[in-house]
């Protein structure tokens, strides 16, 4: 990470766990965002939806707007601690496009630069053209338990 992506800095690590907080500007606004990331052990039985990174936008806080089509955020998981800091939903947990193998650095960070990117495109505009499956906010909010165990 610290290669790849300087401002991220390590401000918490523990036996199995890290987490990284930093400005990272994919377009024309910054963003303070924060990485957390536990490594499974080899013999939990667990789910990508339960391991997988979790990033959330410290600031500026997201923006919610009800009143658009895809709204009031999309493709974001509820975070039960935190409702006002929703984790990016940054790909589909049904498909294999990340494995507990991946390196945060190389997938989680430019896939959460990129739905930085359409997040400011929907704000301008309203439609969201990053792609990916829309999950209702049921399913956001059993994903975001399964995450929590």
């Amino acid at each position: 990470m610290e290669c790849l992506y300087p401002n991220l800095r390590v401000v918490e690590r523990l036996q199995r766990a890290c987490v990284w907080r930093g400005d990272i500007c994919p377009y024309h606004k910054t963003h303070h965002v924060e990485i957390r990331y536990r490594v499974p052990y080899a013999v939990d039985v667990f789910t990508i939806m339960q391991v997988q990174p979790r990033v959330l936008v410290r600031s500026p806080i997201l923006e919610r707007h009800p009143e658009y089509d895809e709204g009031p955020i999309p493709h974001v998981y509820f975070n039960e601690s935190e409702p006002d800091y929703p984790f990016l939903c940054l790909f589909d947990p049904y498909v294999p496009e990340w494995t507990v193998e991946d390196i945060i650095a190389e997938t989680t960070v430019p896939w959460a630069e990129r739905w930085l990117i359409n997040y400011e495109f929907w704000l301008a505009t309203g439609d969201w053209c990053g792609g990916g499956r829309h999950i209702d906010q049921d399913e956001a909010k059993a994903i975001a338990a399964a995450g929590s165990r």
